[in-house]
C-alpha cells in the first residue's frame, strides 16, 4: 500500500508552540507545532492515561498539563522520571498549508 497523508488541519490554525487536537479514525491525535515544525503524537500521557491538550510545546517536548511529564516530539521519547513508556508518533508533514498525518494503516 502507498502513504496516504490525510489532512487534519490547516497550519496556519496551529499557533508557534502550541496544538490542537483532533480526530482521526477513531484517535484523539494532538497536533503540534514545534517553532514551526509539526508533530503528529497520541493525545494520552503513558504516565497516568491522561490528554495531553493544553500541555505546553517547548524546544520539541509537549508536557503533560496534569504532572508535567515530557515527552520528545519527534520520537515520543519520554524524559524524567514518571514513565519509561513513549507515547505514539505518526509521520506528519505540510502540503499546500495543510497539515497531513499518515496513520499506520495507511502506512508501511
Amino acid at each position: 500500500m502507498t502513504d496516504e497523508y490525510r489532512t487534519v488541519a490547516m497550519a496556519a490554525d496551529v499557533s508557534n508552540n502550541a496544538s490542537i487536537c483532533v480526530e482521526m479514525d477513531g484517535l484523539d491525535l494532538l497536533i503540534c507545532n514545534a517553532d514551526g515544525v509539526f508533530h503528529a503524537v497520541e493525545n494520552r500521557c503513558s504516565h497516568q492515561d491522561k490528554p495531553l491538550t493544553g500541555g505546553r510545546i517547548r524546544s520539541g517536548y509537549v508536557s503533560c498539563p496534569l504532572h508535567g511529564m515530557r515527552y520528545k516530539l519527534e520520537t515520543g521519547d519520554p524524559m524524567g522520571q514518571l514513565s519509561r513508556v513513549p507515547i505514539r508518533v505518526f509521520p506528519t508533514r505540510v502540503n499546500n498549508g495543510q497539515v497531513q498525518v499518515c496513520l499506520p494503516s495507511d502506512c508501511p
